[in-house]
Order: C-alpha cells, then structure tokens, then sequence
C-alpha cells in the first residue's frame, strides 16, 4: 500500500535533517516505500531473521531486544518520528541479534533494504545519510550501555528521565525496567517515593503562592501577570500554570480576582474602614484596574452588585 504522499514528504523531511537529500533518488524512494500498519504484540523481526525492511514510525511504540540464555534484554525503545531496524543485522547481509517487536498499534513506512543498499551503492549523499542514521543508533546503543554500568537503580530511572522524558507516561513499566536492567518491582518503588516526593513539592508550593496572595497580598498590584508571580516565587511558568488550573481548579485570572473579590467583600464587612471612601475606591485598592471591570467580577463571583452586598452589611 502506497503512503499519503504527505507521509512521503516528512520521511525525506526526516532523512534531510540528516544531510541533504538527493533528488536522483526521490523517484526510486517514492516508488519503493510502503505504508504498514502493525498490531500490538506483532513482531516486525524475529531475533535470528534476515532483516529485509527499514522503518519509520509515523505513530507507535516499538522496542529491540534480544535473547541470550533465557534472559530478555531491551536494547531500544523508539516512539513516533523514530527509525527502526535491526541494528545488528540491518542490511541484511547477517541474521539479525534483535527481535522487533510492537508494543502498541503503530503506523509506520517501509523501505526494503535492497533499495537502502543500492542506494549506498549509488549515491555519495545517501550513502552520508545512512552512516548518520546509523551513527543515531550506535549512540542510542552506547546511552543504555551508560546506563546500565551507572551506580543505583534510581539513578538509572533519573538519566532515563532526563534522556527520553516523552517515554515515561507511553511505555509499559514492564519494558523501561528491562531497558534499564531493573527489577519492576524496583521501579514500582522507586515511582512510589518519587510520587510521595512530589506530593509534599506541590504542598510547598501551594504555601507559596498563598503566602503571596494572602500575606504579601500581591493580588492588589494592578496589570499582575502569570510570569510576573512566577518570577517571584522562583517556579516556572507552565509549573505555576499547572498547578492553579490542577490544585486550585482555576485559570490565573480567575484566580487573582477571587483573592481580589474576598478582600473587598471583607472591606464592605466593616465599613467603618472605607466610609470615607467611594465602593469603586475599594475596587482599586484590591487591584482591579477600572470600575467597570470591578463591578463585573465581584457580581460574577457574589450574585449582586459591591453596594448590594454593602447594605446587607451595614450595621443596624
């Protein structure tokens, strides 16, 4: 089956950040790459196989391993945008050391490696091209030999974070434990006591930023931003983002002007604080930048209007 030619596009697109494609080959690639879709559980090699295929993924989740006295051991693990071939065997010339194998329903694009072969043979850019994809996995190769030599299991989890952070909630634990040479249940442990960590960042965090709100009242300075309290309180950005529309169930607007509403509905509570003063004066002092903008949001969140809510107050 003949891929979307949009696909086709994005696989050259893929090869050229490479080196620059050559245009001599374009006809052949278009008229000799597939388009596969492959079940969860298929294997696409089987570990002692010639390797005839060279992949793309376009959507899914593969992994490499091979087989040695029993024991299972994960070489690789490639997601969306990845290439995949058997790395000891890939251009066919030997039996393959690695099985390839799906671990979710993915859709990927092929190219029979006789084609990868003549085209080494042919063409000088392509030949570049494919040193490099190869150079891409004897690097992936030589990080998980890194990563199996290094000290503690969790220090093997932290180099796996920090390397492939897209993988973590996609792949069963089951496989990123082999890949890293761990017990699952090690790393059932070590995820439990970082969620436990995690939880009690989150608690410091939230007393943050309602130490800001409540204590600095930093609700009251007009034209208050996101980042501008993310810089204050040293959390990043999207964290800080995170955490309102989470914890808090709140968008950071909605957030500020709830702390803004509470202040000035406690205000309207005592007035012998502000009768000196008109009700939108309180509306500025909370950190609303117009009258109208004031009005609009206390009736939002109370139900009536700030002089309503005054009179219900007003001493007898």
């Amino acid at each position: 089956v003949k891929p979307d030619p949009q696909l086709t596009k994005a696989l050259i697109q893929f090869l050229d950040s490479y080196h620059p494609f050559p245009e001599e080959i374009r006809a052949s690639l278009e008229a000799n790459i597939f388009d596969l879709k492959a079940s969860k559980g298929e294997y696409l090699l089987k570990q002692g196989e010639i390797s005839e295929f060279f992949y793309f993924i376009v959507k899914g989740a593969i992994i490499g391993y091979t087989t040695r006295k029993n024991k299972k051991l994960t070489t690789y693990i490639c997601l969306d945008g990845d290439s995949v071939s058997s790395i000891s065997g890939m251009f066919g010339e030997s039996p393959s050391e690695e099985s390839i194998y799906v671990i979710e329903d993915s859709h990927l694009l092929g190219l029979p490696t006789k084609d990868l072969l003549h085209w080494l043979d042919t063409s000088f850019d392509m030949n570049v091209i494919i040193r490099k994809v190869l150079e891409s996995y004897y690097k992936s190769a030589h990080e998980r030999s890194t990563l199996v030599r290094m000290g503690t299991a969790e220090d093997k989890y932290q180099y796996f974070l920090a390397a492939a952070p897209n993988h973590v909630n996609r792949i069963p634990l089951e496989y990123i434990a082999d890949y890293l040479d761990i017990k699952p249940n090690t790393l059932h442990k070590i995820l439990k006591d970082q969620k436990k960590e995690n939880k009690a960042s989150i608690q410091n965090k939230c007393e943050l930023i309602n130490k800001y709100m409540l204590e600095h009242q930093a609700f009251k300075q007009q034209g208050l931003t996101l980042s501008m309290v993310a810089e204050a309180l040293s959390i990043p950005v999207h964290e800080l983002s995170h955490l309102l529309n989470i914890h808090y169930k709140k968008g950071f607007n909605a957030f500020v002007n709830e702390h803004r509403v509470n202040f000035i509905k406690e205000k309207l509570r005592h007035q012998s604080d502000w009768k000196h003063l008109k009700i939108e004066a309180l509306g500025i002092e909370g950190g609303f930048s117009s009258r109208s903008s004031f009005f609009s949001e206390f009736k939002s969140q109370v139900g009536i209007s700030p002089a309503e809510y005054a009179k219900m107050h007003k001493p007898i």
